[in-house]
């Protein structure tokens, strides 16, 4: 009896300590487990960004090693837990960080579209890393989808930014390009302005025809300037007129010179001829009357009928 009772005292013996020694095992396991992890966590505080995506990489495998053990650790399970949220925690403070250096206030008053397009690349290029990243980054798919969410939304109003301004951009150089077409066809002085239709492009000149100058008295009375539409082109296709500008400021020279007839008679047009000579309403603002000579094919609109668009005349 006594016998059977120290062979049973002998075995449980042998047991407490098979068991003791086990734990010993394992606790001497999981120290081993905590320091590992606390060196990559200590490693991580040093490292590029490149870098620290690598180590934390590694921490989540052998986390996920560690997970399918049988016997597990509290103290190892909350080291990793606690190790994975500090890592991911520095990545979403980059993410976020990001998003707020690429985030533009008041956008929809920024005219400098380089400026624009600068923040959405940076932006796009936010967007790819944590496409490519999230599943070691973040800590879910819900996490991931509201960042992408937020990127969207701004990089759309950049989007909906910069096609206003290349509208406005388009608008202005459609405008610039009115603009020179209108002074392509366009010619003024300080007694009249000439505008060309628009289909005559640059086939038109004008002139002043010093030859024709008049001068009584100190005074100059008369200037005459010569239009040509498309020169040496046959008739009728091209046209001209002489436009002849009056000077009647002081309306005469003594009592002699006081009449219109006296002043019509300076332009260099035969008699008979002057009742073709049109002469638009009013005169000029210094007091100049204009008097319009049509010949070949016409180049003024003098209100007749004409097979073909002609120039306007107005008085300055």
């Amino acid at each position: 009896m006594v016998k059977k009772l120290l062979k049973g005292i002998l075995i449980t013996g042998v047991m407490v300590m098979g068991i003791s020694g086990c734990s010993s095992n394992v606790q001497d396991d999981s120290k081993q487990k905590i320091v590992s992890i606390q060196k990559m966590d200590k490693s991580f505080k040093s490292e590029k960004r490149e870098e620290k995506l690598d180590t934390l990489k590694k921490v989540l495998k052998s986390q996920s090693k560690y997970l399918k053990e049988e016997n597990q650790d509290n103290n190892v399970l909350d080291q990793y837990k606690k190790t994975v949220t500090k890592m991911r925690k520095y990545f979403i403070s980059d993410y976020e960080k990001n998003i707020k250096e690429n985030t533009l206030e008041n956008v929809e008053s920024i005219q400098d579209k380089q400026q624009i397009n600068e923040k959405k690349d940076n932006l796009n290029a936010l967007k790819t890393l944590v496409s490519e990243e999230y599943k070691f980054t973040l800590d879910s798919k819900k996490q991931y989808d509201s960042y992408m969410k937020s990127i969207t939304e701004i990089v759309t109003q950049y989007d909906d930014r910069i096609a206003v301004l290349e509208k406005e951009e388009e608008m202005q150089k459609q405008a610039e390009i009115e603009k020179q077409k209108e002074a392509q066809r366009t010619y003024s002085n300080e007694f009249f302005t000439i505008t060309v239709p628009e289909e005559w492009g640059s086939n038109w000149s004008i002139q002043e025809d010093t030859s024709s100058t008049k001068v009584l008295d100190g005074i100059t009375r008369l200037r005459a300037f010569y239009c040509s539409y498309m020169p040496n082109t046959p008739y009728p296709a091209g046209g001209g007129a002489y436009i002849y500008v009056l000077n009647m400021s002081d309306y005469g020279i003594d009592e002699e010179h006081r009449s219109l007839a006296f002043y019509r008679n300076l332009i260099p047009v035969p008699e008979d001829q002057q009742q073709y000579l049109y002469s638009p309403d009013g005169e000029t603002s210094q007091g100049w009357a204009v008097f319009v000579e049509n010949v070949a094919a016409s180049f003024i609109d003098d209100g007749a009928r004409h097979t073909v668009p002609l120039a306007t005349i107005t008085l300055n």
